[in-house]
């Protein structure tokens, strides 16, 4: 079980850093942040961050690590803010089942 600033996920929990969301469109228009916000909540792929102790333990085979990068189910899980001084970041605390693959970079 590894923690990640202060954020430890419990039993089968994954912190799930997603992809970082465009301030522009693709014709150069900036987005409001309500548009930001609800994309960022929608993105589904993200880092691994940290795991919880039961995380994918009775599975057999390839398991995703904190480092990968997953692809996940969309609107999965809750929304966490982690302050880190004077960053904030916003991570995903999902089911180890909301995992659906493991990408190849």
């Amino acid at each position: 079980m590894t923690g990640y600033k202060g954020v430890t996920p419990v039993e089968f929990k994954v912190l799930v850093k997603p992809d970082k969301v465009e301030d522009k469109s693709a014709g150069g228009l900036y987005l409001p942040d309500s548009s930001r916000d609800r994309q960022q909540y929608a993105m589904d792929r993200g880092e691994i961050m940290a795991v919880g102790a039961g995380f994918w333990v009775d599975l057999p085979g390839d398991t995703p690590r904190v480092g990968d990068r997953v692809i996940f189910n969309k609107y999965a899980g809750s929304i966490v803010d982690i302050q880190d001084g004077d960053n904030r970041e916003t991570c995903r605390l999902i089911n180890d089942k909301d995992i659906c693959a493991i990408l190849e970079e």
